[in-house]
Order: structure tokens, then C-alpha cells, then sequence
């Protein structure tokens, strides 16, 4: 079973969205004072953050166990996976984790090396701590980052990058670096691009699970798992630069899951077709996102097919008001499964891939882009150069009331096939960022989400955030992180 945090990491930058347009170039690491010695130049950075977080009523901790967390993985007759078995209701969950990376970047010419540890472990035992989808388990200290770049000289108009590196792409709804979480989530792979023009490409391949043979002690079994061809994830991302406020991207993602596979994936071959169009221009940034998803997924007796539709859209105004007032809106859709399936029938839940948590949903990380309606907005302010306020609402329901609730970590909730209410909830969030000296940031956030009466018939029928034999009415969530990073 895929361990997965039930807590959600995020920065105040979670609720001051910024809609800019990223480019499919590239991305290049924080520039810090070079250190040149030989024809080469040596650029060091070093990060450490400390975090802490409450939550009151989680609802992704305790309860029903499945065998499985991946999210188009599915048990006979029903929308979840096969219970394993039923733990005690938490009622209050709380942690202090800290990470700390060391990195250095070296270039000569047209080649550039970048190699960056992480360490990343809870106060304490990290035994009811989970990570999620795409990131190494705690407590972790590894190779962040560790790739080869080839790159033209004039402008990095071209490149050619192998290893371990952070992909983003489009808003990162579908492939996100995830960063504010614990351990954040890099993949091994190689990466090219092209700018042709005002056309940015870039083309991926990344491996998930190396081909083989998995042995006992990882698949839990007697014997090992016969040798397969592994899991593999394939890209190729477009940008056309049409004007500041119109840049049409394009996006197709194929993943291939096979044994031996991450316990986060079940097999099955996926497929999405995404369309994104976003600007930025005098304070306005706003993005506009499609995807479509097909292909197949295995099952107890047959390969079912997969057909599934989402659908985003954000935007924001920078005011000249004073304190920089800021107002901005989003909106989201994905379908979802409607309980039991009959053998063949099309699997409707979509899967988001990889994506960010933290950027596109609300600050608590309470749901994803899967069987979900979304609806709200919020106002930020500067008032002074180094402090930031935001407040936000946002409206949370089930595009198909008696399908699976997934977190935006891609946790299952649960499931109530006899529920007839679409709506979760609604979320409340309040944040401060404090940056009062270059090298140092203070964020602070707390949330409040009121169940409604969807979500306390999933966490019912789940055996989670009760309060005395009862359906929890709201959840409380605080988080305090210091980061100190330089450059």
C-alpha cells in the first residue's frame, strides 16, 4: 500500500497564485554568485526548512485500509480497492518535519551539472506520516536533483538534459515538482527542448520502475514477481507565444505500467490529451485548461476502458490599489465513477498523473482533480514590501456523489455508493508570509473546512473524522514553516 501524507505541505505562494506563463524550456536553478576556478564556474546553494502543522478531524488518517492508493485501482464491485482492515479514528494528527538540501551547480561552456541532496525526516518516528504519489518515502536523504544539461550557448535555445530533475509543466496540474511537500518529487529521465520561434517544445522519458523482476521482500509474496518491462511515463509539451496575454500550450502524456510497478499505480496503459491558454499582462494572469484521458485499466476478470474528461480556469488582478490588492477566481471539474462497475464498463475517474498538490487546489490539499466540483476565490494584500495576507473561500463538491474522494496528494477518502449529495464542503483559509530579510521566509496559514453532507457519508462509510460516534461538522488545520535559503 502506497504511503502517502495525510497532511498537506504548502506556502503561502499556495494561496497568492501566480498565473505567469512557464516556459517549456529548461529550468534553470536559482543563480547564486559564481565561484570560477579552471574555466569553470561553481555556483553552491543550500536550503533549510522547518515545518509544522496541526490538523483536527484528518480525513485521510485512521480508518478503512484498501490494498491499494493508486487512483484508477478499483476491488470487485466496488469503487475502492479491497479492504485490508479498519484502524481507530484520529482525531487530532500533528507533526514537525524538516529538510535540508545542499546543492551545486557547475558549467563550462555549453555543459552544465547540477547535483543537489536532500534530507528530508520528521521529529521523532515517521511511522503515521505517509509521502505521496512520485516521492521517496521518509525519512529520505538522496540525490534531489543529479543531471547533465547540453545546451546551446546563445540563450539556451536549445538543450538536451539526463537524470534526476524537477519537471513542471503548463500550471503543473498534470506534471508538478511539488516542492512545498516533504519531500518534494524530482523523476530520473532525460528531457529535450527546442525554441523554434515564438514555439517552445519539449519532449520527455521518464522511468517510474526500472524492468525486471520485483523480489519477495518488496512484493510481500512467497515468490517473486515474474520479470516485466517496469513502469514508464512519456511527454511532449508546446508553447506558441501568440501575444502577453495568449500563449496556447499543448500537452500529451502516455503512461505505461507494467510489473514491476510503484505501488501508486495500477496496470494499464493511460493516455491524456490536455490544451492549456493562459496570458499575463499589466497586474492579469488567467489560465484556461482541458484534458481529456483514455487508454485502459486492468481489473480482477478484464482490461476496462478508461474515458475520463477535466476541465480547469483561474484568474487573478493585481490592482494599483493600495497594499498591491489583489482578486482572484478558479474553477475546476473532473469526472468521476458513480460506485459499482459492471464488467467492461468505461472507467470514468480521472487521473491527474503527477500532479502539483499544492498550486491549483485549495491550501488544506482535501481534494484533487478527480470526481470533483470546485468553485471559489479570494483577496491578497502587500500592505509592506516584505509581509503578505491572503484570505480565500472556495465551494468543494463530487461530480459523481457515490464515486471515490481523492485528496490533492491522490489519497482515497472513500466511497458511499448509496450517497445522493454532491457536496463536500466548504473551505476557509487565512495566510501570512513574512520576509523580512532576503535569505529568510516566515509562513503562516490556517484553515477551516465544514463537511457537508456528501463528505460525512464518505467518511462514515470509511470509519474517519468521527467525533464520539458521530460525523466530525468541520475540520481545523494550522501551519507555521521557516525557510532560510541561499542564494
Amino acid at each position: 500500500m502506497i504511503r502517502s501524507l495525510p497532511f498537506v505541505s504548502i506556502a503561502l505562494g499556495s494561496t497568492l497564485l501566480a498565473l505567469a506563463p512557464r516556459r517549456a524550456g529548461a529550468q534553470v536553478p536559482p543563480q547564486s554568485e559564481a565561484v570560477n576556478l579552471g574555466g569553470f564556474a561553481f555556483r553552491p546553494s543550500v536550503e533549510l526548512r522547518l515545518r509544522g502543522e496541526l490538523r483536527r478531524y484528518p480525513v485521510d488518517t485512521g480508518g478503512d485500509v484498501h490494498s491499494s492508493n493508486a487512483v484508477l485501482a478499483e476491488g470487485f464491485g466496488g469503487a475502492l480497492p479491497p479492504l485490508l482492515d479498519t484502524g481507530e479514528v484520529v482525531r487530532t494528527q500533528w507533526f514537525f518535519a524538516q529538510r535540508a538540501r545542499l546543492g551545486l551547480t557547475v558549467e563550462r561552456g555549453p555543459l552544465t551539472g547540477v547535483l543537489t541532496l536532500q534530507d528530508a525526516r520528521l521529529w521523532g518516528s515517521d511511522g503515521a506520516i505517509y509521502v505521496g504519489a512520485g516521492e521517496p518515502s521518509l525519512p529520505d536523504t538522496a540525490p534531489h536533483e543529479a543531471y547533465i544539461d547540453l545546451h546551446t550557448r546563445a540563450g539556451r535555445r536549445a538543450f538536451i538534459r539526463l537524470g534526476r530533475q524537477r519537471i513542471a509543466w503548463g500550471d503543473g496540474r498534470l506534471i508538478g515538482a511539488n516542492d512545498e511537500a516533504l519531500t518534494a518529487r524530482s523523476l530520473d529521465g532525460v528531457r529535450a527542448g527546442v525554441q523554434l520561434g515564438n514555439v517552445d517544445v519539449e519532449a520527455m522519458a521518464v522511468i517510474l520502475a526500472a524492468p525486471g523482476g520485483a523480489p519477495p521482500e518488496v512484493t510481500g509474496t512467497r515468490k517473486p514477481i515474474s520479470a516485466g518491462t517496469g513502469t514508464q511515463l512519456y511527454g511532449l509539451n508546446a508553447i506558441w507565444h501568440i501575444a502577453p496575454l495568449l500563449h496556447v500550450e499543448a500537452t500529451a502524456l502516455a503512461r505505461i505500467a507494467r510489473e514491476p510497478r510503484p505501488s501508486w499505480l495500477t496496470p494499464g496503459d493511460t493516455v491524456v490529451l490536455d490544451a492549456r491558454i493562459s496570458g499575463d499582462q499589466r497586474g492579469f494572469r488567467y489560465a484556461l485548461e482541458g484534458a481529456y484521458e483514455l487508454g485502459r485499466i486492468a481489473t480482477f476478470t478484464t482490461d476496462r476502458p478508461l474515458g475520463a474528461f477535466a476541465a480547469a480556469a483561474r484568474a487573478e488582478l493585481e490592482t494599483a490599489l493600495p497594499g498591491r490588492l489583489t482578486f482572484r477566481a478558479r474553477g475546476a471539474y473532473a469526472t468521476g465513477d458513480d460506485g459499482p462497475l459492471e464488467d467492461g464498463e468505461t472507467q470514468r475517474r480521472f487521473d491527474p498523473i503527477l500532479p502539483d498538490a499544492q498550486d491549483n487546489h485549495g491550501p488544506m490539499g482535501l481534494y484533487g482533480w478527480s470526481n470533483v466540483i470546485e468553485a471559489g476565490g479570494g483577496v491578497g494584500a502587500s500592505p509592506w514590501e516584505a509581509l503578505t495576507v491572503a484570505a480565500g473561500y472556495t465551494f468543494v463538491g463530487l461530480a459523481s456523489p457515490g464515486g471515490r474522494w481523492v485528496t490533492a496528494r491522490l489519497l482515497p477518502v472513500g466511497a458511499a455508493p448509496d450517497n445522493d449529495s454532491r457536496a463536500l464542503g466548504h473551505e476557509i483559509d487565512l495566510s501570512l508570509a513574512l520576509h523580512p530579510w532576503e535569505p529568510l521566509r516566515i509562513a503562516l496559514g490556517y484553515g477551516m473546512f465544514l463537511f457537508g453532507e456528501g463528505a460525512q457519508a464518505i467518511v462514515t462509510r470509511a470509519n474517519r473524522a468521527h467525533d464520539g460516534g458521530h460525523p466530525a461538522d468541520l475540520q481545523h488545520w494550522v501551519f507555521l514553516q521557516t525557510t532560510l535559503s541561499a542564494p
